[in-house]
């Protein structure tokens, strides 16, 4: 005779149990998926803005550092090539271009045009704008005197500095920078990037 099992399998699962895993199973009610959703587009109008501005800024001060780096490897090219670097300072770009050897030994380096061959260039992102350029004992430009076609230069010179055509004496130089997105007079709204005249040192900051 067999002897008989020490426990016995329940062959379904209980009424309480089967209400408790309906209930488990049942997922988020049309009411709260409608709550969450609502949530999540209060949280979104809240952040929109501030991403916005965050682009904003992120827009002068991303061109404003890199232009400050690409003048600081003109001074380097300059110096260690002993050919001149000559930035050419448009509303919208900077373009980088180098002196060209003179025809003959001795002969006087040749100034760089816009048609020749480019060293280098910087962007400027949509609504940021350049001024001018000016040297640093003038008055900052409140209008844009640069555009898409006229520009100032700038020079770096072999021997370490830096001259501002147009400029009557070695003096430094001041590029002034305008984010058009952002209102006039808060931060971040204008950038300078100062040029030193004997060092070529180049230095970003807010104005």
């Amino acid at each position: 005779m067999r002897a008989p099992p020490l426990f016995r399998l329940s062959p379904s699962t209980s009424p309480p149990a089967r209400a408790r895993l309906n209930r488990n199973d049942s997922g988020f009610t049309l009411t709260e998926l409608m709550i969450v959703v609502a949530i999540m587009g209060v949280m979104s109008a809240v952040a929109t803005p501030l991403l916005t501005r965050d682009n904003q800024v992120d827009a002068g001060r991303a061109f404003s550092q890199s232009l400050a780096r690409e003048l600081q490897k003109c001074r380097s090219e300059a110096v260690s090539s002993r050919l001149g670097v000559r930035a050419f300072v448009f509303s919208d770009r900077v373009e980088l271009r180098s002196y060209k050897a003179g025809a003959t030994v001795g002969a006087a380096p040749v100034a760089p045009t816009v048609a020749d061959p480019l060293l280098g260039s910087v962007q400027a992102k949509e609504g940021v704008v350049v001024l001018n350029v000016v040297a640093s004992t003038d008055v900052a430009p409140t209008d844009e005197v640069l555009t898409t076609t006229k520009s100032a230069i700038i020079d770096f010179l072999s021997r370490g500095g830096t001259q501002l055509i147009g400029s009557p004496i070695p003096t430094s130089s001041v590029v002034y920078i305008k984010n058009k997105k952002l209102p006039a007079g808060t931060e971040f709204s204008a950038f300078r990037v100062d040029v030193a005249a004997i060092t070529a040192f180049v230095a970003v900051r807010t104005r």
